[in-house]
């Protein structure tokens, strides 16, 4: 929701607050049944009354429902909801008792204190679950929009993913290496035309879920390099380390492998070693990851990188992991850097 809405309704709810005040304010004023300090001092006791409203209001609507309702802390909620609201009726029961001696140099009978006291604590308990309720609706209309954002965006990004998953160029240069090996090492031709195979299965049915197991992309992204490898005798070419386990770890699917590919497409020295250095690292906290390839700058497909094109990766990366990512690409005066960190957070993989 945008922010001038927000602040709309925050007023919108204030000035019927303010209202209320006015309204019983001219009712005692119509029927001459308001006393001569209220009457006198009313703006006065306006101002300490509202700040029961206020505080306990945006208590709820910054702190408790954020930090502990939107958390399932529901018995922690309830009982700092309690407190929150007790203490405030006793904060503005103090403040008008005090303001009363001030003027009139009396002060309330205990059972007018004890009225005071209860009459603002379910008043602060009306305003608390007011702004629970408003800090809800405005949490619930903004998750409608990302997730239309998401659905607007999927189409376009799915259909670069769709183009990027079956690139024909990937598929002919395969099959044609696995052709020419057949005749050279039968048993390898087919343990890469099973490759090929799986990474095709991944990409049909796997990448439909929101959420895969780190796992299954790393063995994705395994196969895929070594089907990318076969039209190199230099075994050195691609350098591929993962740290840390992935058990209980899920990732958006092929969310590492436009990198990868972009590497692939613009490491056009195939002699040299670790022409592509891929990195994993799982920590408790987050999933790192880094690719880096070497390029030549006088050929024309070392100067940018294109596949999903980096927009287009940032848009996919922003709208499903909601900014909390971290994705810095660069270039040197050889190779080309792309380091992306997704916290743990987003990529825990819950129990049923």
């Amino acid at each position: 929701m945008k922010k001038p809405i927000v602040v709309l309704l925050h007023a919108a709810y204030w000035l019927m607050y303010l209202s209320l005040f006015a309204f019983l304010y001219f009712i005692n004023q119509a029927t001459h049944g308001i006393s001569a300090l209220l009457n006198q001092n009313f703006l006065a006791i306006l101002l300490i009354g509202s700040a029961t409203g206020v505080l306990s209001f945006y208590s709820f609507y910054w702190l408790l429902v954020p930090g502990y309702l939107a958390k399932g802390k529901i018995r922690v909620f309830a009982l700092l909801a309690l407190l929150v609201c007790t203490v405030v009726a006793m904060l503005t029961t103090s403040l008008i008792s005090f303001y009363i001696y001030r003027i009139i140099s009396i002060v309330p009978e205990p059972s007018v204190s004890i009225s005071l006291m209860l009459g603002f604590t379910f008043f602060a308990a009306v305003n608390g679950v007011l702004g629970a309720l408003l800090r809800g609706f405005i949490t619930w209309y903004a998750e409608i929009r990302v997730k239309e954002a998401l659905v607007k965006k999927n189409l376009q990004t799915e259909l670069a993913l769709l183009k990027t998953q079956i690139n024909p160029h990937f598929l002919f240069n395969t099959l044609n290496n696995i052709d020419v090996l057949i005749e050279k090492d039968a048993r390898a031709a087919s343990a890469y035309l099973n490759h090929l195979s799986d990474l095709l299965r991944f990409m049909l049915y796997e990448t439909q879920s929101e959420r895969i197991p780190l796992g299954k992309e790393l063995e994705y992204i395994r196969k895929y390099i070594a089907l990318q490898k076969i039209r190199t005798l230099n075994e050195h070419f691609v350098n591929l380390t993962v740290t840390g386990s992935a058990d209980q770890v899920t990732v958006a699917p092929m969310i590492f492998i436009p990198f990868i590919e972009n590497a692939f497409k613009h490491a056009t020295n195939k002699k040299i070693g670790e022409a592509i250095t891929i990195g994993i690292a799982i920590s408790e906290q987050e999933v790192q990851f880094t690719c880096v390839n070497v390029f030549d700058k006088n050929k024309r497909n070392g100067q940018a990188h294109s596949g999903l094109g980096n927009e287009l990766i940032r848009q996919r990366l922003d709208l499903l992991y909601q900014k909390k990512h971290m994705l810095h690409i660069y270039k040197t005066e050889d190779t080309f850097n792309a380091h992306l960190t997704i916290p743990l957070d987003d990529t825990q993989l819950h129990h049923h």
